[in-house]
């Protein structure tokens, strides 16, 4: 049985020394962060002492405006659990959200998985935003030699930038230039000394973004924009989609000495059946979830528009919205990729146009529908060079 109203966990993170503990900081003063419970490595890193006012529990310390910080023990499975229990039986008082800070080096899509997948937690949490500070000074270096860099910025329902004003940093022009590589749609904030404007407070307590229609499409659309426009600076042709009607494709690519990143956008016209549809999302996940930093997709299934967003092998559960955004009805899928996969995803995306029956007269498979399978199955283990 699950609560009703469960308790919303944003991930904070960012690579080393990018200013969480200075952000997080100037949240917990915020009126409207009151009752919200922190849950960090080490109390000693994240710089908190100002605020500490008594310690209640072991490995929990009561800060001002009533807010909590919780330092993990074991895995952050065990440490809300571990929460949830002292928070039932009253050992400590009540929140309305939580705050998970990561430590720099940290890959924060281990802690996703569990908050969205692991069903103990699911019971009484759920996901909330995922907010990337990134270094405004040290991001080139971060980005060239740290795939942990890349990943905090790919997956970020939020971007947070610091340290612009100061000497050698770059420009927020430039910083932006180099996030929408990484991340073409999630909103980039200017912090000045961890503040941010209460536009965004307001935002970061708001709707998870997963199901926020207005959001997701807005991501959508100015991610489509950016990969256009960069296709035109760039003058790329389209011979990669040419021969793929009636798909069109473009994309564009990070590469540096130890990381090698794309993020492409696709479109299909027609209508694909629900089936086919679970199929190629099970083998998507499956046999290329690795690869995967984020998807966000609005599929026309049997006519009606169905959101999709996906991190590696992390799927969330798919909801229709309320209407077409616009006129065009055809299938688009925006996908920031870790290594050149465009191809093998153009080719899946072509064989979705076979229609599994709905229930099969005999019990044995269609041999057509079969051969189309492992079609899919090939298209998604190929290892050919990609653009």
């Amino acid at each position: 049985m699950e609560f009703r109203n469960k308790i919303a966990v944003t991930i904070l993170t960012g690579f080393l020394g990018s200013g969480k503990s200075t952000f997080i900081n100037a949240l917990l003063k915020n009126e409207s962060f009151k009752n919200t419970l922190v849950i960090v490595n080490e109390f000693g890193q994240i710089g908190l002492d100002h605020l500490l006012i008594e310690q209640p529990e072991e490995n929990i310390i009561l800060l001002e405006g009533g807010c909590l910080c919780c330092e993990v023990r074991g895995d952050l499975v065990q440490t809300l659990n571990d929460i949830q229990h002292r928070l039932v039986s009253g050992k400590i008082s009540k929140f309305d959200r939580i705050i998970i800070e990561t430590t720099g080096l940290s890959n924060p899509i281990p802690i996703l998985q569990s908050i969205i997948c692991d069903r103990e937690i699911t019971t009484y949490f759920s996901m909330g935003k995922v907010i990337t500070v990134v270094d405004g000074k040290e991001l080139v270096l971060q980005l060239s030699q740290y795939l942990e860099s890349l990943q905090q910025i790919a997956i970020a329902d939020l971007i947070l930038v610091s340290k612009s004003d100061l000497p050698a940093s770059l420009s927020i022009d430039e910083i932006t230039e180099h996030v929408r590589m990484i991340n073409p749609g999630s909103p980039i904030v200017k912090v000045n000394h961890g503040l941010v404007e209460q536009i965004y407070l307001d935002e970061i307590l708001g709707e998870s973004p997963h199901q926020d229609q207005t959001s997701f499409i807005d991501w959508i659309n100015s991610s489509e924009e950016l990969i256009f426009n960069r296709r035109l600076i760039q003058k790329e042709t389209a011979n990669s989609s040419g021969s793929l009607h009636p798909i069109q494709s473009g994309g564009i690519s990070l590469l540096s000495n130890s990381n090698q990143l794309q993020t492409f956008s696709l479109k299909k016209e027609g209508e694909i059946s629900g089936n086919s549809f679970v199929i190629w999302l099970n083998l998507l996940s499956t046999m290329k979830g690795e690869n995967i930093l984020r998807l966000k997709a609005i599929l026309n299934v049997g006519g009606k528009p169905v959101a999709l967003h996906a991190t590696q092998t992390i799927v969330h559960e798919p909801f229709e919205l309320e209407k077409w955004p616009s006129e065009d009805q055809s299938s688009r899928f925006v996908v920031i990729s870790k290594g050149p996969i465009k191809k093998q995803f153009e080719r899946s995306l072509e064989l979705l146009d076979f229609d599994v029956p709905e229930q099969e007269e005999v019990a044995l498979i269609n041999p057509d529908t079969y051969q189309n399978f492992l079609k899919i199955a090939e298209s998604f283990s190929s290892n050919h060079s990609n653009s």
